[in-house]
């Protein structure tokens, strides 16, 4: 694994934590599980893009 591969893995783990952390903002300020929907769903979307995307550069490579 290659210094690109790494940045990508940590660049979309690390927007992942802040949605995460969004979703669970969301969730104590208004009680409502529903709230918390949206930014856990981008968390595992900006997750497989990430994983997508660290696959195709390290196969460029």
């Amino acid at each position: 694994m290659n210094t690109a591969v790494t940045a990508t893995y940590a660049i979309h783990g690390l927007v992942c934590v802040v949605l995460l952390g969004l979703a669970v903002g969301n969730y104590q300020t208004t009680g409502d599980p529903l709230s918390a929907a949206t930014p856990i769903l981008m968390a595992f979307l900006v997750a497989g893009l990430g994983v997508t995307v660290g696959r195709v550069v390290a196969r460029r490579d």
